[in-house]
């Protein structure tokens, strides 16, 4: 009798098996794929263009049009996104408005087009997310704002290791897995590392402890200037969906920078335009 395991290619192991790949391992997988050359460490200060954060970014990536961003003052509603090239918003608040919003659903659109059925479920639910301004998935978070920093070259998640760039390990079973001890920030610029968080907003006291974790091991393991020293790291919280006046989210943006010592224009916050 023929003894299956559900490790080979037979029809009775594809369908006793799961049958689909879970965001994790799809994840490993693509972080896992040789970059251009083969090398790992290729083009990791020359492709990416001198840091921005989020607000120009967010503005010229779509080019939102002509418009000047209001000024803001500090009891006003979110910073409105720059319209003109290298103007930078002040605000630690950051509204996304219908431009950007239509951007993001030409794009989950397009991409619900060639997804297979259980992807475009999970579309359907970013798209929802989009229309009707309600919180996204921690997933879609970060999958929004890698978005609009691709627009600019700026990479998505890269693995490091001894400050260094790290390839990811072949297990048993063919599949990657992170070296253990590296450090994957969300976005990576040339000269800095930024972390998109996606909290219950009332549970602040757990967001700070991950944050304080994560940022100390960066420090260690993260990429370094010529002189040797961590390059800057910065967060970008996205509260769309959630409810919070602009005067609160303004003292979470500074809670966070003082609890997780980073300067206080380190700390954006994303909400639906207001």
């Amino acid at each position: 009798m023929t003894t299956h395991t559900r490790s080979c290619n037979c029809p009775s192991c594809r369908h006793t098996g799961r049958l689909h790949k879970t965001w994790r391992e799809r994840r490993n997988e693509r972080l896992a794929k040789p970059r251009p050359g083969g090398n790992c460490a290729a083009g990791t200060n020359n492709e990416t263009l001198p840091d921005q954060f989020l607000g120009p970014i967010l503005a010229n990536a779509i080019n939102i049009g002509s418009r000047v961003a209001r000024s803001v003052q500090r009891n006003s509603p979110p910073g409105a996104l720059p319209a003109v090239p290298g103007k930078v918003t002040t605000s630690p608040l950051i509204s996304i408005g219908d431009r950007q919003r239509k951007a993001l659903l030409r794009y989950w659109q397009e991409q619900k087009k060639r997804a297979s059925p259980i992807l475009q479920k999970r579309y359907d639910n970013y798209i929802k997310a989009i229309e009707q301004r309600k919180r996204p998935s921690w997933h879609q978070s970060e999958k929004d704002l890698q978005l609009f920093f691709r627009q600019f070259g700026i990479p998505g998640q890269r693995t490091f290791l001894n400050n260094q760039p790290a390839k990811w390990v072949q297990q048993a079973n063919g599949r990657y897995k992170p070296p253990a001890g590296s450090v994957i920030p969300d976005i990576n610029p040339a000269d800095s590392m930024i972390e998109i968080k996606n909290y219950n907003l009332n549970n602040q006291a757990q967001l700070i402890r991950t944050l304080q974790k994560q940022i100390a091991r960066r420090r260690l393991q993260g990429p370094q200037d010529a002189s040797g020293n961590s390059i800057p790291q910065r967060i970008v919280l996205d509260a769309r969906g959630q409810h919070g006046t602009p005067q609160q989210l303004r003292q979470l943006a500074q809670t966070i920078a003082l609890k997780t010592n980073l300067p206080a224009d380190a700390v954006q916050i994303v909400t639906w335009e207001i």
